[in-house]
């Protein structure tokens, strides 16, 4: 069992790092209007460099029971969301993650070779896999947010799953809602 966060007074800070066209930016909306579902504060925005697909993106959440006064980019997350492994070096991502790391890799071993030096937990999924076999394409968006949730205790996963198919449609969002629950059942702790 993974251990999950718990959130008292204080605010959740998540970060999303992605590739234009992996979805990035919908998991970040979609995780805050779950929030919102759920009775929570949220905030959600993007931050692009180069708009075309494949360039770096980053999403920003902040999730909190009081309102949400800040606007600015999360420079430490407690959660860093990373869609691809080799996002890790280009955002330094271990040197500013607060608490937890979950990561898109192929294997543990990459996940602990690129991580060794982070001192918080680390969570794995092969999200490619997962969204080939179930969307036949590499967006990755909802089976990252399925690992997420392993992690994050203030939405359910039924809350995002009926966001996933009321955001993606019928079929679409029947094979998303199957991506986010294969790997919200296979994520696993690294370290």
């Amino acid at each position: 069992m993974i251990p999950r966060s718990k959130m008292a007074n204080s605010t959740v800070e998540i970060t999303f790092y992605g590739r234009g066209g992996q979805g990035a930016v919908t998991a970040a909306q979609i995780i805050a209007q779950a929030a919102i579902k759920r009775g929570l504060f949220a905030s959600s925005f993007p931050e692009y460099g180069a708009e075309r697909r494949g360039a770096p993106v980053r999403a920003y959440v902040r999730l909190s029971r009081e309102p949400i006064v800040a606007r600015e980019p999360i420079e430490r997350p407690n959660i860093s969301v990373v869609f691809d492994v080799r996002l890790l070096r280009i955002f330094n991502i271990p040197a500013i993650t607060r608490d937890t790391i979950v990561v898109n890799a192929s294997s543990k071993d990459e996940v602990k070779q690129e991580l060794s030096s982070f001192n918080g937990k680390v969570i794995y999924v092969n999200a490619y896999g997962i969204a080939m076999k179930h969307l036949g394409r590499p967006i990755v968006n909802t089976t990252m947010l399925g690992a997420l949730l392993r992690v994050l205790d203030l939405v359910d996963i039924e809350t995002v799953k009926a966001l996933v198919m009321e955001t993606f449609g019928s079929k679409a969002g029947r094979a998303n809602a199957e991506a986010l629950e294969e790997a919200y059942k296979t994520a696993e702790v690294v370290s």
